[in-house]
């Protein structure tokens, strides 16, 4: 529940969905997602500049600590199907947000791919925090 009017991470659900199935993430540390543009200057004789903003897509992060083979497993799978010449369809990015005002927020990234950048270091009596990357064409209000 948001506190005093700002909405706090744990405000925030996010689910990810490939053409085979959801990918169940049990701790899902943070998720940051960005758009990106295209920026166009036009300058005049008169020297006042215009900016032209043209979307192009989204990136973001995803950070989990790992309590299981979920991850990995999810990149192995998609190795294998490279190698083996399967297409991997693009999945989507379902995120949910309560509002301060107690209302719900989802917003759903589409044509999603994602990739495995960091498995997580292994340290003795420490949790591994492991991280994908995601592109998405768009970012859509569903609700």
């Amino acid at each position: 529940m948001p506190q005093n009017g700002y909405t706090l991470g744990r405000d925030i659900a996010v689910d990810i969905t490939t053409a085979n199935g959801p990918i169940r993430i049990p701790v899902i540390i943070s998720f940051d997602a960005k758009p990106k543009v295209n920026s166009i200057e036009v300058i005049p004789l008169n020297g006042q500049t215009d900016e032209l903003l043209i979307p192009k897509n989204w990136g973001g992060t995803i950070e989990a600590e790992r309590q299981d083979a979920t991850l990995d497993a999810y990149w192995a799978q998609f190795e294998a199907d490279y190698y083996n010449g399967i297409e991997r369809l693009p999945g989507t990015i379902t995120e949910t947000i309560t509002e301060a005002n107690g209302s719900v927020s989802v917003w759903r990234y589409q044509k999603v791919q994602l990739h495995f950048t960091d498995p997580g270091k292994k340290e003795g009596d420490k949790t591994v925090r492991q991280t994908m990357t995601f592109t998405a064409t768009r970012r859509v209000q569903v609700a």
